[in-house]
């Protein structure tokens, strides 16, 4: 009797931490776990809007149109991409906007904006900087 109580107890703790194990993987998953998704940097190339018109689910609406064009990590493109949002939107791009761009690395290269950046370093001095003096 004593064994039939262990070896149950046992096997309701191999079962828990087996659970547990799976929960803690999931949680450390990314959003595309075949490693197929890169990023790369963007550049908002135009903005249209406001435009009534429908949402890719077939809902009426007004929104604005961000239009983005990325190359590759390779050096593949241009590709363009395209974002909907609508018009009381937080979020506003405006064309210049350098933007973070998630892709699929393969062939039907389906883009995503993943958001504005704002914290990329300029190249030379910036307008407002004054230059060194010697």
């Amino acid at each position: 009797m004593t064994i039939v109580v262990l070896g149950g107890f046992g096997l309701v703790l191999l079962v828990a931490a087996m659970i547990v194990a799976d929960v803690v993987s999931g949680s450390r998953r990314e959003v595309n776990p075949s490693g197929s998704e890169e990023k790369t940097a963007g550049r908002v190339i135009r903005v249209r809007g406001p435009v009534h018109g429908r949402l890719q689910d077939g809902t009426p609406a007004i929104y604005t149109e961000v239009i983005v064009e990325y190359y590759t990590r390779r050096g593949e493109g241009p590709f363009e991409v395209a974002r909907k949002l609508p018009v009381g939107s937080r979020t506003s791009y405006q064309k210049g906007d350098r933007v973070i761009v998630a892709y699929d690395v393969r062939t039907p290269r389906r883009g995503r904006i993943a958001g504005r950046v704002t914290h990329w370093p300029t190249y030379g001095p910036r307008a407002g900087d004054p230059l060194p003096q010697r």
